[in-house]
This record gives structure tokens, C-alpha cells and sequence, in this order.
């Protein structure tokens, strides 16, 4: 950024080194990067801490000074822990500052005010979140533990089959990283076939694919399912990686305990406890593929090795989500294309990160974590959540509702959370939950519902460590000097 008499006047790409494919690649600026001098200075950016003096939801708030706002929210802490608890204080999920050491808000157990709250004796945790809460519990039962990432996109340029369900980076990972760049080069010098699997004609796509292939919403499942059988039935499958790597592919990989043809094979082939094979016929009708485009499809994968077998994070959106992307997870796993270079697991694609010291936000004494998208729930009838019903980890049952959220640079809320009638009503009756502070720029629709609101500093006006996020294809550390000295 360059900075005239102590004011933003432009941002400059990044126009160092040799622009050397996957060893010097510039890192230019994209829209949003390039337009943040505009946000620094829009007439609608909010400069002072404010209190809300009509209902929760209308907007209505007056000025008032730090002193104020920081008493109030000191007030409301000590009063909701003493009469329920730490465990009535709930840190919001959001998105909307990432990357650096000290200013992000994602994950909220990384943020300062975990680290205020670990001080002071903790707050309620959340598990999940809105974009891979379904893709991460999937994958986490189809690879036995933790997040199961992918190959990097570098690594196209080692295979032979690009294969795409609803993985668009061009759009939801633009960015002057050059993800999009990475993968047409990786193409170039790999020469692979790329099929696009989605329910539009997507920017990934935009000439770069060798054939689309249109898809109902939320039939992914099906289509993997009639690719599966096509494989069993013509013996593509990797039947020594299948019997040395997986359990419950079939009867001789079933455990002991497991009913009588409970394994995957029967359930693809027919013989499991639904008693339908899985066709191509059968998912023609679901999917909207013809059943001849499936077989084809089906061969194809089964013949390339090696195959990169991608998702994004679009098919698992919906109810049941995790059933679809551990569906899509067994095509590399039926073709021996897990651990190999041009291969994939079948989830998105990796992204580099560098070791580096982060604050400590110290140890949260509050054991309970509630699912992120039962919080409403949590305010209504938290004291009615146990584990067995809802989903409760750390306790059998939670021990008060929610009374204090911390809403810190997330529109969430309301914007991003389902069925917003039902949202609204719940938090403006602020009998139920008693405090919401948010932190943040601009009156958002999630703002609107606050009770005490703070401005905050934009990340490239402070100091600190910046780090790539998801949108680039190699580690990114660079230290972040304020750009300029005037507070608004």
C-alpha cells in the first residue's frame, strides 16, 4: 500500500521476483486486496463504540465512549458468569479476518478474546462450522482421524485424469495467488484429461475442461455409487490396495462384529440391506446423467491411474452432506489413487502453511462444545442439550444457556445461519440472551442485533505476521506494518 501525507492513496501488485512457475510466483493483489483502501475510507464504515437504544434487529444505536462500552461489556461478563457460569459465555464463529497472528477471528480458540476469556475462566466451545461441518465429519470416519486433506493442485502436472465434483477454485478461491494459474499450468505439462462433475457450467471450467458433465444438486452419491458398480463388475478396482488399506470393502475386510454383508461391496452391488443395485440405470434416473455417460466415465477412471480425484466444498451443503463426500472419497480409494503423486483422497486440495510461533491463547477450563449450528438452540433451551440428543462433547449435559456472545469480524448470526425468522425471534428477546458485543467495521445485518458495538482496526493497520490462507500453492509468511498512523 503507499501512503501519501499519512493517507492510503493506492495498493500495488506484487511485481517481484522472475514469475518462475512454482519457484518464484508473484502473489499479486486480487479485487477484494486491491479494494481495500475503499473500505479503510467508506462513509459507511463505523468509527465509535455504540449501544443499542431501540429493539434488537432495528438498527437503532447512540455513540458512546470506550469507557462505556468496555463497562458494559465487563458488567454483563462478571454478572451471566457468576449466576451461570463460564459456560454461558459463547464465541461466535466467523470468517471475516484471517491470516494473521493476532488480529484473526477464525478459529475463535485462536482469537485475544479466547485468550481473555481463558483468563478469566473459559467459554463455550463449538465443533463444526458453516462451510465443512458435513465434509469434515465424513472424511474423518472414511480415513480413521482428523482433517483428511488432498494433494496440492501443483500436483496435476503428475497425472493423467483430472476428475472435479463441485470443486470450482477459480470462484471460491480467486485470489492473485494464482490457484487457477497453478492448475492450467499443472495441466499444460501434464497433458491430463480434465472432467468437470457440477450442477453449472462453472469459471474452473471456462475452456480449460475437456468435458463438463451437468449434475442434479445433491445426486453425487448416486453418480459414485453407479461408477462403483461399473468398476466391481468390470474389475477396475485396486483389489490389493482395497485388501491391505481398507476395512469393510468386502466380506473378507468386514470385521467380526459386523452384520452379514454390511460391507460396501453388497451395498453397491445389491445384495446389502436396501437389496437395489446400484446401476447405471438406476442412478440415470437420480442424476440426470445418462447411463451411457456413466460407464464411459466409470471406464475412464478406472483405466487412468494416476487420477486426481477432487472435491469442493459445495456437494456436502445439504442434509446427509457427509454421505456424499465419503462417496466421492471411494473413487481414489477403489483405484489405489490415495498416497500417490498425481493422486488424491478425494477431498479438496492442500494448502501450504509454514511452522510459526502464534499467540498462545492459553487452555479453556470450559469443557462442553455444542455442535456451531445448535447455538440458537443453546439460547432457548441449553440446559435440555445432553449428548445423546444433541450432540454435546466434553460433558453429558450442558449446565446453562447461552447469555454473552462474542460476535468478533462475523456477519453469521443472521446472515449466514438458516432459517432467519426463527433466528430473529430468538435474539431480540434479550431475556434469553443477555449480551451480544459485536466487533466489526460496518453495520451488518448480524450488528444489527447487538447490544454493545466496537469498531475495529483493519489487519493491514496494525503490525503483525501475515500468512497465506487457502489460495496459493506454496508456504506465505510476510510481516504487516501499519499502513497508515490516523485511527479512522
Amino acid at each position: 500500500m503507499h501512503v501519501k501525507d499519512n493517507r492510503i492513496t493506492y495498493v500495488e501488485t506484487d511485481n517481484t521476483g522472475t514469475e518462475t512457475y512454482n519457484l518464484d510466483h508473484q502473489v499479486r493483489a486480487c479485487l477484494r486486496g486491491r479494494s481495500m483502501r475503499r473500505r479503510v475510507y467508506n462513509p459507511d464504515r463505523l468509527k465509535y463504540p455504540m449501544k443499542r437504544i431501540g429493539k434488537r434487529g432495528e438498527g437503532k444505536f447512540k455513540r458512546i465512549s470506550w469507557d462505556e462500552a468496555l463497562t458494559e461489556i465487563a458488567d454483563a461478563l462478571k454478572r451471566n458468569i457468576k449466576k451461570y457460569g463460564n459456560e454461558s459465555i459463547y464465541l461466535n464463529y466467523g470468517t471475516g479476518t484471517l491470516g494473521g497472528t493476532m488480529a484473526k477471528s477464525w478459529p475463535p480458540a485462536s482469537t485475544m478474546i479466547a485468550r481473555f476469556m481463558n483468563c478469566i475462566g473459559g467459554y463455550l466451545n463449538h465443533y463444526g462450522d458453516y462451510s465443512t461441518a458435513q465434509i469434515a465429519v465424513g472424511l474423518d470416519y472414511t480415513y480413521g482421524g482428523g482433517w483428511a486433506l488432498g494433494n496440492g493442485m501443483a500436483d496435476i502436472e503428475n497425472t493423467k485424469l483430472i476428475v472435479l465434483f463441485g470443486n470450482n477454485p477459480a470462484e471460491t478461491r480467486m485470489s492473485g495467488g494464482g490457484l487457477t494459474y497453478c492448475i492450467e499450468q499443472a495441466k499444460a505439462r501434464s497433458n491430463a484429461k480434465m472432467i468437470i462433475i457440477d450442477p453449472r457450467y462453472n469459471d474452473t471450467g471456462a475452456g480449460r475442461e475437456d468435458e463438463w458433465i451437468p449434475i442434479r444438486p445433491g445426486t453425487d452419491a448416486a453418480l459414485v455409487s453407479a461408477l462403483a458398480y461399473v468398476m466391481i463388475q468390470e474389475n477396475l478396482v485396486d483389489q490389493p490396495f482395497l485388501d491391505k488399506y481398507c476395512v469393510g470393502y468386502d466380506e473378507k475386510t468386514l470385521p467380526a462384529d459386523a452384520p452379514k454383508n454390511g460391507h460396501y461391496k453388497a451395498y453397491i452391488l445389491g445384495y446389502g440391506d436396501d437389496g437395489i443395485a446400484k446401476t447405471p440405470e438406476w442412478a440415470a434416473k437420480i442424476t440426470g446423467i445418462p447411463a451411457e455417460r456413466i460407464i464411459k466415465l466409470a471406464r475412464e477412471i478406472g483405466s487412468t491411474k494416476p487420477a486426481f480425484i477432487s472435491q469442493g466444498w459445495g456437494p456436502q451443503r445439504r442434509s446427509n452432506g457427509e454421505l456424499i463426500s465419503r462417496a466421492i472419497a471411494m473413487l481414489p480409494i477403489l483405484t489405489g489413487n490415495v498416497g500417490i503423486h498425481g493422486g488424491n483422497t478425494g477431498a479438496r486440495e492442500s494448502a501450504y502453511s509454514i511452522p510459526f510461533v502464534r499467540m498462545p491463547t492459553l487452555k479453556n477450563p470450559v469443557k462442553a462444545s455444542i455442535p456451531m449450528f445448535l447455538w440458537t438452540d443453546a439460547i432457548i433451551r441449553g440446559t435440555e442439550m445432553t449428548a445423546l440428543t444433541d450432540g454435546i462433547r466434553g460433558v453429558d449435559k450442558l449446565s446453562s444457556p447461552i447469555k454473552v456472545i462474542w460476535n468478533y469480524a462475523s456477519n453469521c448470526l443472521i446472515n449466514q445461519h438458516a432459517q432467519i425468522n426463527r433466528t430473529h425471534d430468538i435474539l431480540q428477546d434479550d431475556t434469553q440472551c443477555e449480551m451480544i458485543i459485536t466487533i466489526d467495521n460496518h453495520m451488518t445485518s448480524t450488528a444489527k442485533y447487538s447490544d454493545i458495538f466496537i469498531t475495529r482496526l483493519y489487519n493491514f493497520r496494525t503490525n503483525g505476521f501475515r500468512f497465506r490462507c487457502l489460495c496459493i500453492q506454496y508456504g506465505l509468511c510476510h510481516f504487516c506494518r501499519s499502513s497508515d498512523q490516523t485511527i479512522f
